[in-house]
């Protein structure tokens, strides 16, 4: 929730640093193996920020996909940064970077899509179900939601994912301080909580209850005897429609999370932080307030830039 004349900032965690973004472009922050801070900033503008994508659904769409390929870009630099400084470590491909975008995208579908509806599938003849049912998209839902919360605590084994989780706290601490109106400091974002209720882990539970919501109204409205692989095909198609719900669902709800009414809708989100963040040390509060910083600049340089060519 912002306040006062505050500019948009969000961010993200990455290898061993944190991205932060503004609405002209982001900068990112990276501890070296031998403690050196690296960093990197790029001027850049979400497609969301242009006609017709500036719409509501259709920014929702935007940005998830804006996100995803900035994100991918950003782990992939980051990646390179924490690697030692005599290490083998080639600079990534642009083509391969893309395809392995691709691919995962296609493999998380498979995963979070597929599998649930086909397990839901085999279960109809138990309980006398098909797709237009209820309970059949519940059931789908509770199998997608399952399958997706035992991923994230699945990568909690992983010593390098906790610490991008410890990262990815950091990156709220720094900006609940900001929007609460504080200057962002090692000391004063230490005060601050590690949950944010516009967080990316709060966006994927919304999607999450809405394709439930969605998949119910759609289908009972759809011909009975449609085959497997259309059904499918329709849930796959949904997905940037419920994308664009979610956005508005965390847009609205974000800048309202103060009221009683809001705490519902926050509440799924938040609560699934408690796995996908962690809280940061000092040297992880330092990374993140550099990058913080260094966005902030950028925007700083970019209103002056404009408020200087409108004259």
């Amino acid at each position: 929730m912002n306040k006062g004349n505050h500019r948009t900032i969000g961010g993200q965690a990455v290898i061993e640093g944190v991205l932060f973004r503004g609405p002209h472009g982001y900068a990112i922050a990276v501890r070296r193996p031998d403690g050196e801070i690296v960093w990197k900033e790029q001027e850049h503008q979400s497609p969301a920020s242009h006609y017709p994508w500036k719409l509501p659904i259709l920014r929702g769409m935007a940005m998830m996909w804006d996100s995803l390929s900035l994100g991918t870009s950003a782990l992939n630099w980051s990646a390179e940064m924490a690697m030692p400084k005599d290490g083998k470590a080639k600079k990534p491909n642009k083509l391969a970077t893309t395809l392995s975008f691709l691919f995962a995208i296609v493999i998380g579908l498979g995963l979070f899509v597929g599998v649930p509806y086909l397990l839901t599938t085999l279960l109809k003849s138990e309980f006398n179900l098909n797709d237009q049912d209820l309970l059949f998209n519940v059931i789908d839902g509770a199998f997608r939601i399952v399958l997706v919360i035992g991923y994230i605590l699945f990568t909690t084994i992983f010593k390098d994912v906790r610490r991008v989780y410890s990262y990815h706290g950091a990156e709220h601490k720094t900006i609940n301080t900001y929007e609460s109106g504080s200057e962002p400091t090692t000391e004063s974002v230490k005060r601050f909580t590690r949950f944010h209720p516009r967080c990316g882990t709060s966006f994927i539970v919304v999607v999450l209850l809405i394709l439930i919501l969605l998949h119910s109204v759609v289908f009972a409205l759809l011909p009975y005897d449609l085959s497997f692989a259309a059904k499918l095909a329709i849930r796959l198609a949904l997905i940037p429609l419920v994308a664009g719900l979610a956005y508005e669902v965390i847009r609205f709800s974000g800048k309202h999370a103060d009221k009683w009414w809001a705490k519902p809708f926050i509440w799924p989100g938040v609560s699934t932080q408690h796995i996908t963040t962690r809280e940061p040390d000092d040297q992880m509060l330092e990374v993140a307030l550099f990058s913080f910083h260094k966005v902030r600049e950028l925007e700083e340089r970019a209103e002056t830039a404009t408020a200087t060519n409108s004259v």
